[in-house]
């Protein structure tokens, strides 16, 4: 079980980070990002540098736009679906995993939060919370009966 968790928690991490060198890789200021400057300068230094000597993953259009919402929604939704996946059933995991994925963008939409609502990142955050929560339901929650105890 402790390799599953491993995979889960492995897996959010990464998909923070290409999100993250997407935005750094873009140049734009992000409210995150100049978070993390200010709490983890050298965490932030290190993540440039990263951003610089990485494939480009930033690219103009759909991945300038989306691609880092997507990747951030679904690693938000597994973290949130990841502490609960033994508490709650399948059914009201996905409801919880959508809604933490698109918990940004109604702060948007209804003017909460500053930035701009798109609504395909809408429909992306959705499709996105879903399948990070099936994806983590299924990784923590089915049980292996040769290597693990019922």
């Amino acid at each position: 079980m402790r390799g599953r968790y491993f995979l889960w928690l492995l897996t959010i991490l990464l998909l923070l980070f290409i999100g993250s060198l997407c935005y750094l890789q873009s140049g734009k200021a992000i409210i995150a990002l100049e978070w993390l400057n200010a709490t983890f300068p050298r965490f932030h230094e290190w993540l440039l540098r990263s951003a610089n000597n990485f494939p480009r993953v930033f690219h103009q259009g759909w991945i300038e736009y989306h691609l880092s919402d997507i990747l951030w929604s679904a690693s938000c939704a597994m973290i949130i679906t990841g502490i609960w996946v033994n508490q709650f059933t399948l059914l009201k995991l996905l409801l919880l995993g959508m809604g933490c994925a698109i918990f940004y963008e109604v702060l948007q939409m209804v003017g909460v939060r500053g930035g701009t609502f798109d609504q395909l990142d809408m429909i992306y955050s959705l499709v996105s919370g879903a399948v990070a929560t099936l994806f983590t339901y299924l990784l923590l929650k089915i049980k292996d009966d040769d290597n693990e105890e019922t």
